[in-house]
């Protein structure tokens, strides 16, 4: 992230595509609307421009755009952590939603009583000892 020039106006982020994804940058956007005016354009291919406003009884424009910075930084990562996660994620909902026992594991080993296979196997009843 590159800034841009500081005017009386605001701040203009340069915003890399190729390490901040689209989604990250306006989700974070969308989280700063109560403290500042937010405007996002293409500056260039793969460069996302973010003109950041201060509102009338906001804070300062330098510690609005540093909060900013920071948050993107955090919910990119938390959509690699949720990429990488995903099909694990996946699997527990179904498991947990599963109808029936569809996705229920076997048993490991026989699930048979082993005194009664061994009663049988010696020919005897529950009555005999």
């Amino acid at each position: 992230m590159i800034r841009a020039a500081v005017d009386s106006g605001g701040v203009t982020l340069l915003v890399d595509e190729s390490v901040y994804s689209r989604e990250a940058l306006l989700r974070t956007c969308y989280w700063f609307t109560d403290r500042c005016y937010l405007f996002v354009s293409r500056a260039s291919s793969g460069v996302f421009s973010v003109r950041i406003r201060a509102k009338a009884d906001g804070k300062a424009l330098d510690t609005i755009s540093g909060d900013f910075e920071n948050a993107l930084i955090d919910q990119q990562g938390r959509q690699d952590i949720e990429r990488e996660t995903a099909r694990l994620r996946e699997l527990i909902v179904a498991k947990a939603f599963a109808e029936g026992q569809d996705l229920d594991d076997p048993p490991v080993g026989d699930d048979r009583d082993p005194v009664e296979m061994a009663r049988a196997k010696a020919g005897r009843t529950d009555g005999e000892r």
